[in-house]
């Protein structure tokens, strides 16, 4: 068979090294430094270099080095940490120590610098194979590949393997992560790591610093020219991003320290956000307005702020001010804002600068004002609104006319840059104007992912701008849902367009409708009825009263279809009878709304209600929901929403609240409805660690337009739409459920009304936010194309079972197709069990509850010639797996539940929750895994519950511990048991693949027996049989305890 190009790895590493160093000014290889050691000598040789004056002719001794490696190690105990130490005090890093001496005080030495990017004090080092001690039993060193220094710290190390996968490059990422589950990272030179790259020299990502368990597949970025062209070849990666001074100044600008009470994280941005930023950077120089187009979802907010951040600092800019709108303070734009506030923060070397001040315009416009009329400083960002800024400049100029300075006059001659999120509705165009003639010299940025067009532009009103080019001028960067798709930084939608009128019904209202129509005034009832058979579908709908979907009738219809139990376990992802995720039902009003909660209060207020109301569709055997609270369900709207104000409607809504205060322990009312909404985001965003326990969660939310858009929420997936929506609204209700998030594959959208129009809309929607007449793969085929998929790829594996029926040792090309058909027939299966069409067929067809069980029965078979094929693939003469998914997610989605399951509920038992405990008690009975397994997840439990775990530490790194410590166990009990070396069984172990014909190192295991002390245990032994039953039992262990047990860290 054709093999693919493949290169050694270190072949790709000699030409990477050779790479970095071309140029003028580039990377210098130190082939010299090849140890831990030899990378603390050279760091200590260019502090010396850069801190003369400091040192004062009296060089660092080897005391003071002492000192200074664990200040330092301190410092970076995380890469949270390392990261905001290295952001440093106005762009410095410094450790300050005593002296040995102490007559000559203490001093103040300089580590890293982002000031001096590309110059100065910085030098830039690349070094390679550095050996790093055995970190476990298997007894072997770790050797990093490529690392890159800066000013002698490990800044950026690149992981490489060969081209023999499609999906080789998370290959390299397990290893990374694996190394960071050991240590590796922590402790040492190597904690002030910030970036990874993973390359398999076709294929290359990149991706910051993180703790095992922060460290998510959908955080690694692929790069991207300005014009959103992909670079996949890892040279031209790194001639485009680790050049210098680009390489130095995305860690300096474009890595981000996010900090809130519950999480620390280092994050790096996206090519496309830099893009953005240094095309605002041009723009402002000239003092030329423009807008930012990025697709929902792929981190706009996070774009302008860092942009109203970086702005600050430039020459020729006076101040920024980021404009967001008055809903978005009523979301979660306030506490996003706050979370990056500390990015810039200065003094954390010394402990002595002034704080970072993080402006929200939620205080009073005299605080704004004095803020505005203070001089401009980099370390301030106002973020508020037009009403808030409108009332402090109206201030301001009152304080100024009483006090005759000449503050105000100043502050409207600066050049003020604004930042408008969300900028298609944040800002009108009238307002901005009025803005403008307070500050003729300012410049206007907006972001957007849903630009008004002329398609779809506002109505005219005077002169005013009606469309986003009109109001804020050229289009400075693009990043579309197509690009956004092809990324994975968004994920697509499934649309299942449902209809609760019935044929007839809908018919005889159209017809009546016609009747009284003097166009068809003369026309019999079967010529009007051959009229109506004759209309586009979408056309009868237009005849439809909004009224037909605000009956009774069309509420029971759209509960039953979200509530029913098979649609429920899949719409909100339930695992171990709970819900994983959440969801939206928005609908055409706030009276709607309430009578939708109403209706699910009732259907679902007795226990037994899954039983009861859905006793002609029991759910599918081998799925359970038995959470006795589900569905938590709440109402949220804006107070500019609720125009309807007879007191009938506030007791209703009154009486709602107390229902919610009731269930969730708070004490909410109509008064302090923003506090009550703010409470709902955080419970259905499950962001924070005391909202990661599902008794505080919620299910469903009901609105009418609130949280629609600008809201992030990562773990809401099903949007379900009562109503009408087209163009940037339909965009933008959709997009709250596409966010990136482990286990969720597509945003799940289900509509009630008008299933024709919405189709259209739809349709119209993705072709004008898509920017491209391709496929862009934003809407994932229907019910009906994915089921001709599925059956296509269930006849294809058929055939392999029936004719072929392979295993491990079947011709490696037959292997090969094998896998290829299997994980081509999983997919399928994946696409169609997410529509409520797949329960109402599988429930009437044993055809296909049999595809779905061939599925389920060739899993075994499939793992096993997988694993045989990567063995086969290591060898001199590789196997082309160029066309499989091997390390990439493709666990099959059959049970109840699963190892990540389990590892989100220890995270959560460890975080905040003991009373978990019975729940993974319950999971771990379920777990179809072995009993060695399920043990190794109780001793965890048992070491929290005694105290020998520290609530902060990372679930990652305690389980590798643990199950790394059970394969020590067996290990040491076999070779004990059996009278052989256990250094010999590591090895062994090591080289396994679970199928291998052939056990490794079996020669050398036999060749360490110590036959004599074996035959004085067991007196009936002979040589010959001893051998034998040492291979056996030997491929027992490594099959039934030790596999399962590596598979757990994987």
């Amino acid at each position: 068979m054709t093999k693919i190009q493949h290169h050694e790895e270190a072949e790709v590493e000699a030409r990477l090294i050779q790479v970095l160093g071309e140029g003028h000014n580039q990377w210098t290889f130190r082939p010299d430094l090849k140890s831990e050691d030899d990378l603390w000598q050279n760091l200590r040789h260019k502090i010396i270099q850069n801190n003369q004056a400091e040192l004062n002719d009296v060089t660092l001794t080897d005391k003071e080095f002492v000192l200074l490696k664990t200040e330092l190690l301190s410092r970076t105990q995380t890469p949270f940490g390392a990261a905001k130490w290295l952001k440093g005090e106005n762009g410095i890093a410094r450790i300050t120590i005593p002296r040995e001496d102490v007559s000559l005080g203490a001093m103040s030495l300089v580590l890293y610098s982002n000031r001096d990017i590309g110059g100065g004090i910085s030098s830039y080092e690349v070094v390679h194979q550095i050996a790093k001690q055995r970190s476990s039993a298997d007894g072997r060193d770790r050797r990093f590949d490529v690392t890159l220094l800066i000013n002698g710290l490990p800044i950026a190390q690149i992981e490489l393997k060969q081209v023999t996968t499609k999906d080789g490059i998370y290959q390299a990422f397990n290893q990374v992560k694996k190394y960071a589950e050991e240590g590796v990272f922590r402790n040492n030179i190597f904690s002030t790591l910030q970036l990874f790259v993973v390359s398999n020299e076709q294929t290359t990502r990149y991706f910051a610093n993180a703790l095992p368990k922060n460290m998510h597949r959908k955080l690694l970025f692929s790069w991207r020219t300005k014009n959103n062209q992909k670079v996949e070849n890892l040279y031209e990666f790194c001639k485009q991003v680790l050049n210098i001074p680009d390489a130095h100044r995305l860690i300096a600008d474009y890595t981000i320290v996010s900090e809130d009470q519950d999480n620390k994280i280092l994050m790096v941005l996206h090519p496309y956000q830099i893009h953005a930023i240094e095309a605002l950077y041009v723009s402002a120089n000239k003092h030329e307005s423009g807008y930012v187009w990025h697709a929902t979802g792929s981190g706009k907010t996070l774009t302008s702020f860092v942009s109203t951040k970086l702005l600050a600092r430039k020459s020729g800019i006076d101040r920024t001010i980021m404009l967001v709108d008055r809903k978005d303070l009523d979301n979660q734009t306030t506490s996003e804002f706050t979370k990056f506030a500390s990015e810039f923060n200065t003094g954390l070397s010394t402990g002595m600068s002034i704080a970072n001040s993080l402006i929200v315009g939620t205080g009073s416009a005299k605080e704004l004002s004095d803020t505005l009329l203070a001089n401009a400083s980099s370390n301030v960002v106002i973020i508020t609104t037009r009403q808030k800024l409108d009332a402090a400049l109206k201030y301001a100029k009152k304080q100024e006319e009483k006090k005759g300075n000449n503050g105000f006059k100043n502050l409207i001659g600066q050049h003020i840059v604004f930042i408008v999120d969300e900028c298609h509705r944040a800002l009108s165009a009238e307002n901005m104007e009025e803005i403008k003639k307070f500050f003729p010299n300012s410049t206007w940025f907006g972001f957007t992912g849903t630009p008004i067009f002329e398609d779809n532009k506002k109505q005219a009103k005077g002169q005013l701008a009606r469309t986003t080019h009109d109001q804020y001028g050229e289009r400075l960067h693009t990043y579309t849902i197509k690009n956004a798709l092809e990324d994975s930084s968004v994920l697509g939608f499934q649309v299942e367009h449902e209809d609760t009128v019935d044929a007839t019904s809908f018919h005889n209202r159209i017809h009546s409708k016609l009747k009284t129509d003097a166009k068809y005034a003369d026309w019999t009832d079967e010529q009007i009825g051959k009229e109506i058979d004759r209309m586009p579908e979408i056309k009868k709908e237009d005849y439809l009263d909004p009224s037909v979907y605000e009956t009774d009738d069309h509420i029971q219809q759209v509960i039953r279809k979200i509530l029913r139990p098979d649609n429920a376990y899949i719409k909100f992802d339930f695992m171990n009878g709970h819900p994983q995720k959440s969801a939206i039902l928005t609908t055409s009003s706030i009276a709607m709304a309430k009578r939708y909660y109403q209706a699910i209060k009732k259907l679902t207020q007795n226990q037994d209600w899954i039983q009861t109301a859905f006793a002609d569709k029991p759910i599918r055997q081998g799925r359970t929901i038995d959470d006795p609270d589900f569905p938590r369900i709440a109402i949220t709207y804006s107070l500019d929403e609720n125009n309807q104000n007879a007191a009938n409607q506030q007791e209703e809504m009154k009486q709602i609240i107390d229902e919610y205060n009731a269930y969730y322990g708070t004490a909410w009312s109509l008064d302090g409805l923003d506090r009550y909404n703010g409470d709902i985001n955080n419970r259905l965003a499950r962001k924070k660690a005391e909202f990661k326990q599902f008794s505080k969660q919620i299910d469903l939310v009901i609105v009418v337009d609130r949280l629609l858009t600008g809201f992030d929420a990562p773990t809401i997936q099903t949007l379900f739409v009562d109503r009408t929506m087209e163009y940037a609204g339909l965009i933008q209700a959709f997009s709250r459920t596409n966010r990136t998030y482990p286990g969720k594959e597509k945003g799940l959208i289900v509509t009630f009304r008008k299933p024709h129009t919405m189709e259209i809309n739809v349709a119209e929607a993705v072709k004008l936010y898509s920017a491209t007449k391709e496929e862009t793969r934003l809407i994932t085929p229907t019910y009906q194309e994915s089921m001709k998929k599925f059956k296509d790829a269930y006849k294809k594996i058929k055939e392999f079972v029936l004719v072929d029926n392979p295993d491990e040792h079947t011709a490696v090309e037959t292997r090969v197709e094998y896998v290829k058909a299997f994980q081509a027939f999983n997919r399928a299966y994946e696409n169609i069990v997410t529509y409520d069409e797949f329960n109402d067929e599988i429930e009437k067809s044993p055809a296909l509850l049999k595809q779905v069980q061939t599925l389920e029965d060739q899993v075994g078979i499939y793992n096993t010639i997988k694993g045989s094929l990567i063995d086969d693939g290591d060898g001199k003469e590789p196997v082309d797996l160029s066309d499989i998914e091997f390390y990439g997610n493709d666990t099959l989605k059959l049970y109840d539940i699963d190892a990540a399951y389990i590892d989100q509920l220890l995270g959560n038992y460890l975080a905040n929750d003991s009373g978990l405990r019975n729940e993974i008690e319950k999971a771990l009975q379920k777990l179809n895994k072995s009993e060695e397994v399920r043990n190794v997840y109780r001793a965890i439990l048992n070491a929290v519950d005694t105290g020998l775990i520290d609530k902060e530490d990372d679930i990652f790194v305690v389980k590798r511990k643990f199950f790394t410590d059970a394969v020590t166990t067996e290990i040491d009990a076999f070779a004990n048991a059996w009278f052989i070396k256990a250094s010999e069984l590591f090895s062994s172990k090591v080289q396994y693949k679970l199928g291998q014909s052939l056990i490794p190192n079996m020669g050398a295991i036999i060749g360490s027996k110590n036959y004599d002390g074996y035959k004085a245990l067991h007196s009936d032994a002979k040589p010959f049989k001893y051998a034998q039953d040492i291979k056996r039992a030997w491929r027992e262990v490594l099959d039934k305890i030790l596999m399962p047990l590596e598979d757990e860290l994987k």
